[in-house]
């Protein structure tokens, strides 16, 4: 949520529908006992949080739970319902691991490592509408079969690896190949986001890895990139 809020709240305005949801959303942590397979959370450094209104820990057949929500006290005494101080548990290693470089540049856009995408990726966008911080979107008009002159507005999930999301007017597109949206999806989330706000986008959830039909890792991907660096580098050197 620290990432889309970013995006929607401090990004040069305020989204009031985002604004809207946000004010009525209450966070409820459970525990984590053991990471997901394509899990990096920890190389992320997003396998702790502070900021949630209660939490809750498995013990024995039964949970306790921590309440930080004051509005909830009432209720929770009219259930008699105990409370504790708890002690969220996280995940401290990972199975996946993930190396961001040092000093990583805009340089590595250079790289031939992304042709390896133009016929790896089939632009499904699968990994985009998994992500949890993917924050693009786009309008919709749709009109109401009772009445056609009637509808509503929506605003609809976009992802930037599928066809027509860089169409502009006058019949323009950029980044036609699969490559080149690959490289921007990844530079988005480990290098450009941070840029801009002091840390990455990417959580490590590994949500994309599990998604992709064609075995596509962003991890591999991101543990690539320090060769990528080196080898733009060294053929600006000759």
């Amino acid at each position: 949520m620290k990432r889309l809020d970013e995006i929607y709240l401090r990004n040069g305005f305020e989204d009031y529908f985002y604004q809207r949801l946000r004010n009525n959303v209450k966070f409820v942590l459970l525990g984590c006992q053991k990471a997901f397979d394509n899990c990096f959370c920890v190389d992320m450094q997003t396998n702790t949080i502070d900021s949630y209104d209660a939490s809750l820990e498995q013990s024995g057949d039964g949970y306790v739970m921590d309440n930080r929500c004051v509005g909830w006290e009432t209720l929770l005494a009219q259930h008699s319902l105990k409370q504790q101080e708890v002690r969220p548990s996280h995940v401290t290693e990972t199975g996946v691991r993930v190396e961001i470089p040092e000093g990583l540049s805009i340089d590595v856009a250079k790289s031939k490592m992304w042709d390896e995408y133009d016929g790896r990726c089939i632009n499904c966008g699968r990994c985009n509408f998994v992500c949890p911080t993917c924050t693009c979107f786009t309008m919709q008009d749709i009109f109401y079969t009772d009445n056609g002159k009637v509808g509503e507005r929506r605003r609809v999930a976009a992802s930037c690896m599928v066809d027509g999301y860089t169409d502009v007017a006058g019949g323009g597109s950029y980044r036609k190949k699969n490559g080149e949206r690959m490289r921007f999806r990844v530079l988005h989330k480990v290098y450009d986001f941070k840029e801009r706000f002091g840390y990455h986008m990417c959580v490590g959830c590994g949500r994309c890895d599990d998604i992709c039909p064609e075995y596509i890792s962003f991890t591999h991907c991101i543990n690539k990139l320090g060769s990528a660096l080196k080898e733009v580098k060294d053929g600006a050197a000759k």
